[in-house]
């Protein structure tokens, strides 16, 4: 699988691009994702809601590396709504209202948004590892912590993501 890290202001030669190879996992291993996914089970019966839950202090320290996303055209797509700084570190820039779509090239972009659909739909976190690589060179390792929250009207669906760096 092919990502790339754009930019809105990119031109094609400042397209980084990077290979992905991605693998859905059990649970998380990153100790920040483990955080992330522990106050997400805290508050499973009830759900997390954006405003309300995130934001919180029991979470602050890993704000940074959390984004939201709100499922447009019936979840054909999905908006970022809010992205922490760490996301730059991924995509080169601010991702903040940028549609999945744009920040994906069409084969990764639908496995990004099956994920994000399972979660939305079934009600349930989907963990994955990782590696990104520009030919035999790892460029990132990270985890992705993909969960269902409630937007601010506490009624609709969204996504909360965290994404969390290994080096």
């Amino acid at each position: 699988m092919q990502n790339w890290a754009n930019t809105s202001n990119s031109t094609p030669a400042e397209v980084l691009e990077l290979h992905d190879e991605f693998k859905v996992i059990a649970a998380p291993n990153h100790p920040k994702a483990q955080k992330l996914y522990a106050f997400w089970q805290e508050h499973a019966e009830r759900g997390i809601v954006i405003g309300r839950d995130v934001p919180s202090r029991p979470i602050a320290d890993i704000l940074k590396y959390i984004a939201v996303y709100e499922p447009v055209n019936d979840a054909a797509d999905l908006r970022v709504r809010l992205a922490g700084t760490s996301m730059r570190r991924r995509f080169g820039d601010d991702i903040t209202g940028k549609l999945l779509s744009e920040l994906f090239p069409p084969e990764d972009f639908r496995a990004h948004i099956e994920d994000a659909r399972l979660s939305l739909v079934e009600g349930k976190p989907t963990i994955v590892d990782s590696r990104l690589g520009s030919g035999a060179v790892e460029q990132m390792h990270l985890e992705g912590v993909i969960l269902p929250v409630l937007a601010p009207d506490q009624v609709t669906k969204w996504v909360l993501v965290g994404v969390f760096y290994f080096s």
